[in-house]
């Protein structure tokens, strides 16, 4: 027990996420209190969005996203709005070894949705995880315009209003940003 416990504070004292989970918290809290559903952040963990933080309350929408938990790029939408600001060699390599275990996603359906999430500033899919369900995303960039996490809500099918959230997120992926990059924080 004492070793287990031990092994999660050194690992979480020297966490590159911690800086990222503590500068995004007030903004994801305050996302929440708004939304009264699902506030999540992401890293690109090789070909799968890592979650390394998420909020949700009694009564908000299903979401299979969990914290230390991964999903597929493509299936998510934080995943997308991770890939779609890496380097565009990072973007080929994932597109050449793309497939789809289920066989219903192809190569050039990602490649689209990639570049939609791109041209947009923020991902959406609707449905994909859970029916009732719309993820949004945006990415959280660095000075270099690559994304170093996402910040994403899902929230149900009939609440979407894409027009008041993606504003919103991408003022809170500013801000998470910012304080990625004070050295006072």
């Amino acid at each position: 027990m004492q070793l287990g416990l031990r092994l999660w504070e050194l690992v979480n004292r020297n966490s590159p996420t911690l800086a990222l989970r503590q500068a995004a918290m007030p903004f994801m809290e305050d996302i929440q209190q708004v939304l009264n559903q699902n506030v999540n952040l992401a890293v690109l963990d090789g070909w799968d969005a890592l979650f390394v933080e998420r909020l949700s309350r009694r009564g908000s929408v299903a979401n299979r996203a969990k914290v230390a938990g991964r999903m597929p790029i493509h299936i998510t939408s934080a995943g997308l709005a991770l890939m779609a600001y890496q380097d565009k060699a990072v973007q080929a390599e994932y597109l050449d070894q793309f497939s789809d275990p289920a066989g219903q996603v192809t190569r050039d359906t990602v490649r689209a949705l990639i570049s939609e999430t791109a041209h947009q500033g923020f991902a959406q899919l609707a449905g994909v995880v859970d029916p009732g369900t719309w993820g949004i995303a945006v990415p959280i960039l660095d000075g270099r315009l690559r994304a170093v996490a996402a910040l994403g809500v899902v929230v149900p099918l009939q609440e979407v209003r894409l027009q008041a959230l993606v504003p919103v997120l991408q003022t809170a992926a500013r801000g998470i940003a910012r304080g990625l990059n004070d050295p006072n924080t």
